[in-house]
């Protein structure tokens, strides 16, 4: 139960404070460009504005800092004892304190749990398969131009539907009948970035 509660605290950390850093980090170039452009902006208010948001962008830095120090230390750990050579460069999940890393030479990959300090040796031929995957989002959005609608001259908006994708993530298929899918959440970029790395490790 305790580790349960470490592992979900910890990862909630890391979910927050990378949205936390890059905000904060905005509201502190914005607040500090505010009072030193005009001396209106030099107020008790802002000044206090300046210094919680300062607080929070350095809380959510400590927090980045320590997860990765954790994880490097934790995949040195393994390394040092399975005599591996697992890249700890490449981790697939990070910064959740969930994720994998892999030992290209030796075709061997650890699921690491940075949180508790445990993890499982695996072979490559543990995953059978892997994809991007995303979801399509459709929304109403006004255009450009404006129609008119009458003899007066009147005129709106125009609106389009358009379409998005969102929420992508890499897949993993693997060997596990309890649990046959490994679902990591990253950015669009990443997760292109990581289909072709899995092509180059498990293909290679």
């Amino acid at each position: 139960m305790k580790n349960a509660l470490k592992i979900a605290g910890i990862r909630l950390a890391s979910g927050i404070a990378i949205p936390a850093a890059g905000l904060s980090g905005l509201a502190t170039i914005g607040s500090s460009l505010a009072m030193a452009l005009s001396s209106e902006n030099r107020t008790t208010d802002v000044f206090q504005f300046f210094l919680v948001v300062v607080s929070i962008l350095c809380l959510a830095m400590w927090c980045l800092v320590q997860q990765q120090k954790r994880a490097k230390s934790l995949v040195a750990s393994v390394n040092h004892q399975e005599c591996l050579g697992l890249d700890g460069t490449q981790l697939l999940g990070y910064p959740s304190p969930a994720f994998i890393v892999f030992d290209q030479t030796k075709k061997k990959l650890a699921q690491c749990q940075s949180a508790t300090g445990d993890y499982r040796i695996r072979d490559f031929s543990w995953v059978m398969g892997w994809h991007c995957e995303w979801r399509e989002v459709e929304a109403v959005e006004m255009g450009g131009s404006a129609r008119v609608v009458n003899a007066t001259g009147m005129s709106v908006p125009t609106f389009q539907r358009t379409r998005r994708l969102k929420d992508f993530a890499l897949v993993l298929t693997v060997a596990d009948a309890s649990h046959p899918t490994l679902r990591f959440p990253m950015s669009q970029r990443a997760a292109q970035e990581w289909c072709t790395r899995c092509n180059v490790l498990f293909n290679g």
